[in-house]
């Protein structure tokens, strides 16, 4: 990946990178890692993420429930569902347009025709993970990351007394650690607006 894919892919996502290998790693299809290996190249892929992203996932979108007003189980889990299903990561996925910088190897267009969705929606969920990572296990930052990408479908859960924060400024300005250093990447000329 390039310094200009980095950039831009940073900016879609509203997060910069302070170890670069964090987003590469979590853009790696195993297929890619796979074909990879058999030219003697080492290269992780993205599964383990995927895995942690789905579980910060799941503790984000409660914590949103939660402060949309949501105080039982049940209320909690019938909304965080269908935000957390694999057609919805997909569709957060295309929202993103994050596809171009999924790196997928030889086979990439019998895989994309397979499985797009598939895809997308693990790719989302690593992605979530290598900004776990990448923050220093910051959750204020994956949180805000979770409302930045999912906001049309957490705008539509109407139960609870307490608003949604707005996480307003996002879009103007990448997201980094508080632990860190200030963020490297320039703002955005312009807002990002997502029609899904």
């Amino acid at each position: 990946m390039d310094a200009d894919d980095r950039a831009e892919i940073e900016q879609i996502l509203g997060y910069h990178f302070f170890e670069p290998q964090h987003l590469i790693r979590a853009l790696t299809h195993p297929a890619c890692a796979h074909e990879l290996l058999q030219q003697n190249k080492r290269c992780m892929d993205q599964e383990a993420y995927s895995t942690l992203g789905d579980a910060v996932l799941k503790t984000g979108l409660i914590l949103y429930l939660m402060e949309k007003g949501l105080e039982t189980k049940g209320d909690i889990t019938v909304n965080k569902e269908p935000v957390e299903k694999n057609e919805t990561l997909a569709k957060v996925g295309k929202r993103l347009k994050i596809k171009r910088f999924i790196r997928l190897g030889r086979g990439e267009k019998e895989l994309l025709r397979l499985g797009e969705e598939t895809i997308l929606a693990d790719t989302v969920e690593a992605l979530i993970g290598a900004i776990f990572l990448d923050s220093d296990a910051g959750f204020g930052v994956v949180k805000q990351c979770i409302g930045l990408w999912f906001e049309p479908e957490l705008r539509k859960v109407k139960k609870g007394a307490a608003p949604l924060k707005a996480e307003i400024s996002l879009i103007n300005r990448p997201l980094s650690s508080s632990r860190r250093a200030a963020p490297r990447v320039k703002k955005p000329q312009s807002r990002l607006t997502w029609r899904g």
